[in-house]
């Protein structure tokens, strides 16, 4: 990874930690909804990845309620992205439905299946 990558993820990193992300404004029963709906998807990710912020922060914003895995602190998020994926790059979002299991790998995939689905 690039130093100024490694920059760039810090600084992102430091302004998703104190810049709170505003989610959009549902009814109760939609957010209910929803909630029940995106407990299904599972983020990996790791705090000084660029391109994992901006999808955390989608996320947020929409109000999805994903849940997050760092695999750079939890080796066994790392191990499941790998077996399950077979790429252990972030960020990744895997999406379990009646198919079984999807994942998504690049962050403009991921950033496109979130803009058209919610």
């Amino acid at each position: 990874m690039s130093l100024t990558r490694q920059l760039k993820g810090k600084a992102l990193d430091l302004v998703d930690r104190i810049v709170p992300v505003r989610p959009l404004e549902r009814s109760q029963d939609e957010q209910m909804l929803l909630d029940r709906e995106s407990r299904r998807m599972h983020l990996y990710f790791t705090r000084n990845c660029p391109s994992s912020i901006s999808v955390r922060r989608q996320c947020q914003r929409l109000g999805l309620k994903v849940v997050e895995k760092d695999v750079l602190r939890v080796n066994a998020y790392r191990n499941e992205l790998v077996n399950g994926g077979g790429v252990p790059r972030v960020p990744c979002l895997r999406i379990e439905d009646e198919k079984g299991g999807r994942w998504l790998y690049s962050p403009d995939t991921i950033l496109e299946y979130l803009k058209n689905r919610y």
